[in-house]
């Protein structure tokens, strides 16, 4: 079906149609959930327009509507005539309605669940030790949590616009010709319906802000566990520039004993002995000096 006929068989207008078009790439990206005079249009990742009697599903290859179709499938298996004589049903359009978005639900939470998982999963691999693998690990979860919490947002956010629009929630029952108490009833019944699903958005929101504040948190620890051992590396580091620097001292004077220069200190044993003992401990009182000096300055 090319989009001329879409709009001509929809009776809806270019503007509405560009909300749902799967051609348009990241422009339909955003959630979106339309109410006309005679047509629901739905972008929760299920893509669709619902009609009184029937609905088109646009890009029904997706792994998401393939899911749709198969929870729709068992739903309908359900919902036999016997189990449903003496209950009160939906209307067709608030059935495929409640479809989408409980799919829609359903992937947010599989996709909180797996984060939550993958953190848990992180954790224990932290008791062990920290490793390269662990920092990659840790930015693909905070990049995949910052994604659903966008995506938790952007939902609620849609439902609760319907939600709060009186005319979206009144012209929402498409096959409905109640008038009065019956109607109220009606408006009543899809109030509750987008409500329960905005519970449900709400709270995979708030789960995936803790998750995420939490991962942060552990990134925090992680940050600075790694700052003090960069301290403790840098004190030794520190400690072997000290005892360099006096060694380089002592090599000075082995330097002017050594050159071809005659004094008297070559005829004697005993200065050879002196000079050395001399010299070493000269070394280890100029190491221990700036030790002192930098442990009394709190450098190390």
């Amino acid at each position: 079906m090319t989009r001329r006929q879409l709009l001509s068989d929809t009776d809806l207008s270019p503007r509405d149609l560009r909300r749902i078009d799967p051609t348009l790439g990241q422009i339909t990206n955003t959630p979106a959930m339309i109410v006309r005079e005679d047509s629901v249009l739905v972008n929760m990742g299920v893509r669709m327009i619902i009609r009184a009697d029937h609905a088109l599903l646009l890009e029904p290859d997706t792994m998401m509507s393939m899911n749709f179709l198969e929870s729709w499938s068992e739903r309908m298996m359900r919902n036999t005539p016997s189990e449903a004589e003496g209950m009160q049903t939906l209307p067709f359009e608030l059935t495929m309605v409640e479809a989408a978005l409980q799919e829609t639900c359903a992937q947010l939470e599989n996709r909180l669940e797996y984060c939550a998982r993958k953190y848990r999963s992180l954790e224990r691999t932290l008791q062990m030790g920290i490793e390269k693998t662990t920092f990659d690990e840790m930015r693909f979860m905070k990049q995949a949590l910052v994604q659903l919490e966008t995506r938790a947002s952007a939902i609620r956010d849609e439902i609760l616009d319907t939600l709060d629009d009186e005319d979206d929630v009144e012209r929402m029952t498409l096959s409905s010709q109640a008038t009065g108490t019956a109607k109220e009833e009606e408006e009543e019944e899809v109030q509750n319906l987008l409500e329960y699903y905005l519970q449900q958005t709400e709270a995979v929101h708030g789960a995936t802000e803790a998750l995420l504040e939490n991962t942060r948190d552990l990134d925090e620890s992680i940050s600075v566990t790694l700052s003090a051992r960069r301290l403790e590396v840098s004190k030794i580091e520190l400690i072997l520039s000290i005892v360099s620097f006096a060694a380089a001292i002592g090599a000075v004077v082995t330097g002017i004993f050594g050159m071809n220069l005659t004094s008297t200190f070559e005829s004697s044993v005993f200065a050879f002995y002196l000079c050395t003992s001399l010299l070493i401990a000269a070394c280890a009182g100029m190491s221990l000096w700036l030790y002192r000096l930098c442990k009394k300055r709190g450098i190390l």
